[in-house]
């Protein structure tokens, strides 16, 4: 799972039959009335469109609806949706995190969030621990701003349970932080997540083998479609650094020990002799 692309969008056509209206007019019929009739003809094909907009919807209607939705999705995994206003709506599944809460994946972790998510699984023999202790050291730096605006998300690779993994954030030091959760699902909503932010191989042998699981952070902020990655098991600073980087620079939070400060001085580089213009005339 070592290969990383930016979140996948997948959109889809699909074509809007309209019912066919019936000639309601006769051979003998004068030419004026005839185009009249079928003025109303062509306006009954639109009215269910017209309910639509209106909200006057009927049962038929919303699972029309409700079957365009899914399409939309249909296809391979990792696919999102962009919407008209330049974000993008992934598919909604169901988690539960570590205390046992139920949440909904695009409307409860996505949606408006800034956040960094991760892969794991509790009985990684890998580079899991690694990964979770460099986490934590990005977490420290960021503390003033966790939780608000910033989030924390490690997915399940292998179905966990609710108690195994508040054992494994108690176990290493992390339960109970705030903004820093820990979330378990069925495996093909996992490599949906996994594939839509990117981490997946073509291969399905090389996908699903859990060793060689992406050790990869993702960076997001859904308001303004701004994603990154790093490496988890980088240094924390820059962890912390990449983090805030998807926060447009004038709502960036300052964060001290974190920041940039700028050089104010410059330095001169040993030796350096200015080239002459060509000719000897000024440029």
């Amino acid at each position: 799972m070592a290969q990383d692309e930016a979140p996948r969008d997948v959109q889809r056509s699909v074509d809007n039959h309209a019912p066919q209206a019936r000639d309601l007019g006769s051979p003998a019929e004068p030419t004026q009335e005839k185009t009249l009739r079928r003025r109303k003809a062509f306006g009954s094909m639109l009215l269910p469109f017209a309910a639509l907009l209106s909200g006057c919807t009927t049962q038929k209607t919303q699972n029309a609806m409700a079957r365009l939705k899914k399409l939309e999705f249909d296809g391979e995994p990792g696919a999102t949706h962009m919407e008209p206003d330049g974000t993008r709506t992934f598919r909604n599944h169901e988690l539960v995190d570590q205390d046992g809460n139920v949440v909904r994946f695009n409307d409860d972790l996505i949606r408006g969030k800034v956040f960094a998510a991760t892969f794991m699984y509790v009985q990684c023999k890998g580079i899991c621990l690694d990964m979770t202790t460099h986490m934590a050291g990005a977490y420290d730096l960021l503390k003033p701003v966790m939780d608000n605006p910033v989030q924390f998300y490690s997915f399940s690779l292998a179905e966990d349970s609710p108690e195994d993994l508040k054992q494994y954030m108690i176990d290493h030091g992390i339960y109970g932080r705030p903004g820093w959760r820990y979330f378990s699902g069925p495996k093909s909503a996992i490599k949906d997540i996994r594939w839509a932010f990117g981490f997946f191989e073509r291969d399905e042998e090389l996908d699903g083998n859990l060793n060689g699981h992406t050790g990869m952070a993702r960076f997001g902020n859904h308001r303004i479609d701004k994603w990154s990655s790093c490496p988890a098991l980088g240094n924390p600073l820059l962890t912390a650094r990449s983090m805030l980087a998807v926060i447009p620079p004038d709502r960036r939070p300052r964060v001290p020990g974190v920041d940039r400060e700028p050089d104010a001085t410059s330095r001169q580089i040993p030796n350096y002799q200015p080239r002459k213009p060509l000719g000897g005339q000024p440029l």
